[in-house]
């Protein structure tokens, strides 16, 4: 083998472990992740739209005062004015007031939320969780259900989890950490509204349904 065919033979090996890399999702590597589509997330809806949390707010008479985007999940905000609340969501409702609240400080991002049946629920994000213990940075895919655990607290119970292109066994302890992340960033959120009450919380229909007291005005500090 001559020399040009051996240069040519090292350059393809190259590239095909740089696309095997980057395919798993979980190192970004310029070009080949943007080719694979592995720097971004998995898209559940299709275009989101930016406006529909805004119709959301209004229609439930809630007020956010301040910057939307300082709303985040792992913002410090304050909660008052309670009152029953009885409403329906849809995954479009959903994502597009999850993204509207954490594109810019939470540690996920472009999050889109997919209701099925049966309290199932399918969610993809661009994660950065380096400042909560976890060396991972990167696209990630999440299947499970989502039920309520007490009176103000939910459970997120995950069945698959996903990150690249490629099916990569994730150990279970992982998953468990994750999990127990997840639930423990949305529960301290939920414990900052004193007066909170989930009587029903339901996923069916392609949507998410909420009954109970819920802070109707709410304050970053």
């Amino acid at each position: 083998m001559d020399k040009k065919n051996i240069i040519a033979v090292i350059l393809v090996l190259i590239c095909g472990a740089l696309t095997l890399v980057a395919a798993t999702g979980l190192v970004k590597i310029p070009v080949f992740s943007t080719v694979l589509g592995t720097d971004k997330p998995v898209n559940l809806l299709g275009n989101v739209d930016p406006n529909l949390y805004q119709d959301l707010l209004v229609r439930e008479e809630v007020i956010l005062t301040g910057k939307t985007d300082q709303y985040c999940l792992t913002c410090d905000i304050t909660y008052e004015d309670y009152g029953p609340m009885d409403v329906t969501l849809s995954s479009a409702e959903l994502s597009s007031l999850l993204q509207a609240t954490n594109n810019n400080l939470g540690p996920l991002k472009e999050i889109q939320v997919k209701l099925n049946d049966n309290n199932q629920a399918e969610m993809s994000a661009y994660a950065d969780l380096k400042e909560h213990g976890y060396d991972f940075s990167g696209p990630i895919y999440i299947k499970g259900n989502i039920v309520k655990s007490e009176s103000s607290g939910i459970a997120i119970e995950i069945q698959k989890v996903k990150t690249g292109l490629l099916p990569l066994p994730i150990p279970k302890e992982y998953i468990e950490k994750g999990e127990n992340g997840i639930n423990t960033l949305i529960n301290r959120q939920l414990s900052k509204m004193s007066d909170l009450k989930i009587d029903q919380l339901e996923i069916s229909d392609n949507a998410l349904h909420f009954k109970g007291n819920y802070p109707k005005t709410a304050s970053v500090n």
